[in-house]
């Protein structure tokens, strides 16, 4: 009996998913807790982030890692959602 089939056993290559993936997670915590370093600080560190996980995620959607750049591009819309909301949250409440 032979057998055709190989095994890989090669490690996975860090790729575009998974650093667009790191930047949205990063994002997230810098809009959250930013806000206590300084005024706008949740808007000045997250936001830039996040915007640059959304790139990463959408170039790493067109480049096969679809799964990766989705959640990565799914976190970064609502991290970029997260000063809009506060802003409106504030406005209402004065």
């Amino acid at each position: 009996m032979s057998t055709t089939g190989h095994v890989d056993v090669a490690p996975r290559r860090w790729g575009l998913g998974h650093t667009a993936l790191v930047l949205g997670v990063v994002s997230l915590f810098l809009s959250m807790f930013a806000w206590d370093w300084f005024a706008w600080g949740g808007v000045v560190l997250g936001v830039p982030v996040a915007i640059a996980a959304l790139l990463v995620g959408l170039r790493a959607r067109r480049e096969g890692a679809r799964t990766l750049g989705t959640v990565a591009a799914v976190l970064a819309v609502a991290v970029l959602l997260i000063p809009v909301v506060w802003t409106i949250v504030a406005l209402i409440a004065d």
